[in-house]
């Protein structure tokens, strides 16, 4: 009887490949597969990275072909977007603060010329216009710390800006019509710009009009950007400042005490000695809070004047005479019906030995004792160019 042959069996998968799982090749054919795979990805992220290069050159030259047109809205958008990224510079920095000035957002400006001298600080152009605009802020304490770490910072040839722009902070006081008119635009422009809103509100109050916001809503608002800024001098200056003025003597005291301790300047310290002088019978507190005040601003008129009250009321009569004096000298030599011409004719030559020297007299007679000796000391060669206008403020170049 014939033998039956066993029945084969189809070939069934191993267990590997019935989950699913791909055979791994040959070592020679993995290492083949490794370095192709690698390749592959080296390729891809150089097509990105030159793709967003080509991509971050594109953006700055649409931003910088807007500028050139004065398409500022634009300009800012473009601007923010290269800043935004990893090809931000302090060059860039500086034309989104041009950009801001130019559509009166002072603040967003300021912070972004902040940017450009921190990545660079010897960035000059970015420096003046951070000093202009505390000059129309009348923000001196400021603009005396700000000017003179730039001096420190920015090329020897460069110093001669900055000490235009220091000159002119403490010399020439702006026209009220273009300062009020340059802080209206700034606030309308950001309403968030609260070192804009408190200077308008402190010109105003030295000097209100039929116009004007009048005591209460002025003090509602500086009551308010107090509360929101505790820290920022300007807004709590401002407040004191206009209770005293409206003798609110007991309101007034309390926005001095909650002043912060790390934020107590000048400003501080004048405000603390007239409360010391005029309200609480306190003359020799009040006298050395005001040598305080000059100390950080000597042509300061009526911190001489209110330190000369205080002396007299203490018997120290000489030293009464010295600040009268001062009051008396300061005060003349600051008159811009006659300082104003002389020192922009000397601002525009400062090349010259002549009128720098001038210049320097002019510091040296109101108490600027370092400005004074800076502008002497400055070499010829170090004189700038023709002053630049800050784009966008809508008039001239503030001049004295």
């Amino acid at each position: 009887m014939a033998r039956r042959r066993p029945e084969r069996r189809p070939n069934r998968p191993s267990p590997a490949a019935r989950a699913g799982e791909i055979p791994k090749p040959a070592p020679a054919r993995r290492v083949r597969w490794l370095i192709g795979a690698v390749g592959v990805a080296v390729a891809a992220l150089g097509v990105v990275f030159i793709a967003s290069r080509t991509d971050l050159g594109w953006l700055r030259r649409r931003a910088e072909a807007a500028s050139a047109k004065k398409d500022w809205n634009g300009a800012l958008a473009l601007w923010r977007g290269v800043n935004a990224s990893p090809a931000a510079t302090a060059a860039t920095w500086l034309e989104e603060g041009r950009a801001c000035l130019a559509l009166g957002r002072a603040a967003q400006g300021e912070a972004a010329l902040r940017r450009a001298t921190e990545i660079d600080p010897g960035a000059v152009r970015a420096w003046v216009l951070r000093l202009e605009i505390l000059r129309v802020e009348d923000r001196w304490i400021d603009a005396a710390a700000l000017g003179w770490r730039a001096f420190e910072a920015v090329a020897p040839e460069d110093r001669a800006a900055v000490l235009r722009e220091l000159t002119l902070a403490a010399l020439a006081d702006l026209p009220d019509d273009l300062a009020r008119d340059t802080l209206k635009k700034w606030i309308a422009a950001d309403p968030d710009d609260f070192e804009a809103e408190a200077a308008l509100l402190r010109r105003i109050g030295s000097d209100p009009r039929s116009d004007d916001p009048d005591q209460p809503a002025r003090q509602a608002r500086l009551e308010a950007l107090t509360a929101k800024h505790p820290d920022r001098p300007g807004p709590r200056e401002a407040l004191a400042t206009l209770l005293a003025d409206g003798g609110d003597v007991g309101r007034g005291r309390g926005v001095l005490d909650a002043w912060p301790p790390a934020a107590r300047d000048a400003r501080y310290d004048r405000l603390r000695g007239r409360w010391d002088l005029e309200y609480e019978g306190r003359p020799e507190e009040a006298a050395a809070a005001f040598r305080r005040a000059l100390d950080a601003a000597p042509h300061d008129w009526r911190t001489h004047y209110r330190l000369a009250r205080a002396l007299t009321i203490l018997g120290r009569r000489d030293e009464a005479a010295a600040a009268a004096r001062a009051t008396a000298r300061i005060r003349e030599a600051l008159d811009p019906m006659t300082l104003g011409p002389a020192l922009e004719d000397a601002l525009e030559k400062v090349e010259r030995p002549s009128p720098r020297a001038t210049i320097a007299e002019a510091c040296a007679r109101v108490g600027l004792e370092r400005l004074a000796r800076a502008w002497r000391d400055l070499p010829a060669a170090a004189a700038p160019g023709p002053a630049q206008p800050a784009a966008g403020w809508g008039t001239s170049r503030p001049t004295p």
